[in-house]
């Protein structure tokens, strides 16, 4: 085997490097995050939950979202990214002359929020295309029948696109479900290999 030229094992070792310094958020991580932040925020949240969707998305990103993102000490990005609802990260990219720029290094947690689930199945295959350690979908769904015919169908879009049979160990997907209107109730999915699995308290 030929060996490896200086540039190859310089930008091997960065990558390791990257890989063992990042701050990986695992979804029980974000779960109590999050629980804590709309715990906090419980009266205000059930407020916004009644603007219209627009409205709701805005509060939830400049409000809840930040929160949580510094309880997991990292930052948000408040606007969209690369069409991405939200996102939290580490730290912003620097130009050449070392400004920052308007990206960031790289995604510690993508996130979609859906108003209506029945709009989150585009949002599901969207957060498929960015390569981050964790992706978090927020909708809102009654429990029951309703629920598990929006897990199924979440379940087969990353079934489909999981080329390199990793999203269940490295590309984490959660899932948390809302309560309709009143948001008291909050469920929390996870993605195992064999579909989304109910995460519990603890």
């Amino acid at each position: 085997m030929k060996p490896r030229n200086p540039a190859e094992r310089s930008v091997r070792t960065s990558s390791i490097l990257l890989a063992s310094t990042m701050k990986k958020i695992t979804p029980r991580d974000f779960r109590n995050a999050f629980q804590a932040v709309v715990k906090a925020e419980y009266t205000n949240l059930r407020t916004a939950a009644h603007f219209e969707a627009k409205s709701y998305l805005y509060y939830m990103r400049t409000n809840i979202f930040p929160k949580i993102a510094r309880q997991l000490g990292l930052l948000t990005w408040n606007r969209e990214y690369y069409s991405l609802d939200t996102m939290f990260y580490e730290e912003r990219g620097r130009d050449g002359f070392g400004k920052y720029t308007t990206y960031a290094k790289w995604i510690s947690v993508a996130m979609e929020h859906a108003s209506k689930p029945e709009r989150a199945l585009g949002q599901v295959n969207k957060l498929q295309m960015f390569n981050a350690p964790l992706k978090v979908l927020i909708t809102y769904a009654e429990e029951g029948v309703e629920c598990d015919s929006l897990l199924r169908k979440y379940e087969a879009i990353i079934g489909e696109s999981d080329v390199f049979d990793d999203i269940a160990t490295t590309r984490q997907q959660l899932v948390i479900l809302g309560t309709p209107k009143t948001v008291r109730d909050w469920r929390f999915y996870v993605y195992e290999s064999g579909g989304f699995v109910l995460m519990l308290p603890g």
